[in-house]
């Protein structure tokens, strides 16, 4: 082990990605034990940032681009897990690195996370934290973002068959295009003009009445949540003298933004720190020199490189849960 430990030191004055990349070469023939302290090394960085901000860390990676990342109700039992060995705290962040998912299931994380935290609350996005994800962040008293995070839109999806191929559109799409085939049917009627092909494409399943009214519900759910949380931790906790009304017309403004897809255009769309503020979040900007976005930062790369070394094309890992003490993959 002293033979590791002299190669790791001079490893480290190389730049952190060449850094991991290096000590996963050196990892790789050891033990899932060596692998673990060697590359996430979730043992020395946790506790190091826990001890600096004196909160408790978790920390919940996914593999942008694999099927099986999307927040779902697996994700429960692991978060929980992770939460009750931390026990009740004053205060806890949630590290979330995630393409998005259930929005039933990111309120149930919302809702864990508090049961678990007596002051605050706090997410932390060293990179993505989209659709889900983001509710995820807007259910926290404030957001932790560095030059490169990004929160994303959280306008319902809905996933359909086109050609044998499944695709994700947004659920506004369907409302929209049955909005605009009832006018033009109607503009036909009006001007005695054949009218049968928009009752042809009416009668289609995307924009049928009770495909469409799921569709305003799902839509009418992510506001929702958006709406309850708001007023009562974020934006109470940035502007404390405002009163209730001001509080619910500003949540109100600000799930209209987020969840629209006429605005945003792409699901995908990257809302950044900057612009995460302007809105009205509570949101804490950490420039890239910080050295607590460093670490951050590193906590989350070697995530990521430690997915990539325990995967293969047989089985590749889909997410990461991690804390000062354990660590979890999802297949």
């Amino acid at each position: 082990m002293d033979t590791l430990n002299s190669i790791a030191a001079k490893i480290q004055k190389e730049p952190l990605l060449q850094q991991v990349l290096k000590e996963i070469g050196i990892a790789s023939q050891e033990s899932d034990k060596v692998k673990s302290e060697m590359i996430l090394k979730h043992k020395i960085l946790i506790p190091q940032y826990e001890e600096k901000e004196k909160r408790k860390l978790i920390v919940y990676i996914a593999k942008i681009g694999n099927q099986k990342s999307a927040i779902n109700t697996d994700d429960i039992a692991p978060i929980g897990s992770m939460l009750a060995n931390c026990g009740s705290v004053e205060n806890l962040d949630f590290m979330i690195h995630s393409p998005g998912g259930s929005g039933v299931t990111a309120e149930k994380i919302v809702e864990m996370c508090r049961k678990y935290t007596t002051k605050e609350f706090r997410v932390i996005v060293p990179n993505m934290a989209k659709s889900a994800a983001t509710i995820i962040a807007l259910g926290a008293d404030s957001i932790v973002m560095g030059y490169c995070s990004e929160l994303g839109p959280i306008d319902a999806q809905k996933f359909i068959n086109v050609g044998g191929v499944m695709q994700q559109l947004s659920a506004q799409s369907f409302i929209s295009a049955r909005e605009n085939l009832l006018k033009e049917l109607s503009k036909a009627k009006a001007e005695k003009k054949e009218f049968i092909g928009y009752l042809q494409q009416l009668s289609s399943s995307t924009v049928e009445p009770a495909f469409i009214e799921e569709c305003k519900r799902e839509i009418n759910f992510a506001n929702d949540l958006v709406k309850k949380w708001l007023p009562q931790y974020m934006l109470k906790v940035k502007n404390p003298s405002w009163n209730s009304r001001k509080l619910k017309q500003t949540a109100n403004i600000i799930a209209k933004n987020l969840s629209s897809a006429d605005k945003r255009f792409v699901h995908g769309r990257m809302i950044g720190a900057d612009e995460s503020g302007s809105l009205g979040l509570g949101i804490t900007t950490l420039q890239k020199e910080d050295p607590t976005w460093n670490l951050l930062w590193e906590i989350y790369l070697r995530s990521e490189l430690f997915l990539m070394v325990n995967s293969n094309p047989q089985q590749q890992a889909s997410k990461l849960f991690f804390d000062n003490q354990n660590f979890l993959f999802a297949f």
